[in-house]
């Protein structure tokens, strides 16, 4: 098996995310994206960095790894850079060193030549804790992965723990298979912000931000688990983004109101625009079967049948509601806008 690491580095999609007025986060998702429309199953970890199983994409791109390996440049951009080999690490260490392709017979050897400072991005530790781990290393001549693939696997637990492990079987080759992320369909909403928005009046923007998030027809009445709240920051393009889980599935505007309203305390400057992309969505919203309904509630659950009629065939748009925003504003346009009505 051969996998392949796909790595753009940061600046490059700062870059971009400056001229887009968006978010780094929010540019590598975009790259995933087109990666997965050439077939790839794509395991992603953190910005700048994907790798998926080269074997199952060779019949569609000429029976070649090359063809493969094209694709996947063309896909991601001319900044980005793609190496080949059995394990997950090889080919990330291949790819920093352009070395490319690392075959089967030479992923020993390849290992082997590598310093124990490799080993620091792929050990899940934390900055500082990784440095002293592998300077460790090295004050006890341990400088190679090669010279730490032939200690015994007691040794090495005994002297540094789990992490000393997790490094052992990188070092010999040994890693578990990807874990491929599930594609999912790209679910955001955005709002343009007028010079001065603040206080109550950016929380009725979130509100009205939150109406056109849930009312997109690409969520097909699904739940949301995860999002990514970000915002593009006065005149110089500046972002700022968090992510924030939900921890149940909800369609609720009060529930997400509630979660990412605390969240506009934390922009660091005033805003021109907020944004709001679905990072995990969750099943559908479930019918709950009940002993009695009463007249009102029965009302509003046909209601909300008729409205999700009416915007399957007509659009999100088809239905709207009036949401007052600034009334003594004596620009008329600020007063109040139209959003997506929600019965």
């Amino acid at each position: 098996m051969e996998i392949a690491c796909v790595m753009v580095p940061e600046a490059a999609l700062e870059a971009v995310a400056g001229e887009r007025k968006s978010s780094p986060e929010d540019v590598w998702e975009e790259e995933l994206r087109r990666l997965e429309g050439i077939g790839a199953a794509l395991e992603s970890e953190r910005p700048g960095e994907a790798f998926f199983a080269v074997d199952g994409l060779r019949g569609i791109y000429g029976g070649e790894r090359s063809g493969v390996v094209q694709a996947a440049r063309r896909a991601a951009g001319t900044a980005a850079r793609v190496g080949v080999a059995p394990t997950r690490f090889a080919a990330f260490a291949a790819t920093r060193s352009g070395a490319e392709v690392v075959s089967a017979e030479d992923l020993d050897e390849f290992l082997a030549h590598l310093s124990v400072s490799s080993l620091l991005p792929r050990l899940g530790l934390g900055e500082l804790e990784a440095g002293s781990f592998v300077e460790t290393l090295r004050r006890l001549g341990i400088g190679s992965l090669g010279t730490l693939a032939e200690l015994a696997p007691g040794r090495v637990a005994d002297r540094f723990g789990p992490p000393g492990l997790a490094a052992l079987r990188i070092a010999r080759g040994e890693e578990p298979p990807l874990r491929p992320r599930r594609p999912h369909e790209d679910l955001a909403a955005e709002i343009e912000l007028p010079e001065g928005t603040a206080g109550s009046l950016l929380e009725r923007a979130l509100e009205l931000l939150i109406d056109r998030f849930l009312a997109a027809p690409q969520r097909k009445g699904r739940t949301v688990l995860a999002l990514r709240f970000g915002a593009t920051l006065g005149d110089d393009g500046g972002s700022w983004s968090v992510e924030q889980g939900l921890g149940r599935p909800t369609a609720s505007a009060c529930s997400l109101r509630t979660v990412l309203a605390p969240r506009l305390e934390a922009l660091p400057a005033p805003a021109s625009m907020l944004r709001l992309r679905a990072i995990a969505l969750g099943p559908p919203v479930g019918d709950q079967l009940e002993l009695s309904v009463r007249g009102s509630e029965q009302r509003r659950h046909r209601l909300g049948e008729a409205v999700r009629e009416v915007r399957s065939a007509q659009g999100a748009e088809a239905l709207l509601k009036v949401l007052p925003v600034d009334p003594a504003s004596r620009v008329p346009e600020r007063r109040a806008v139209l959003t997506p009505f929600r019965p």
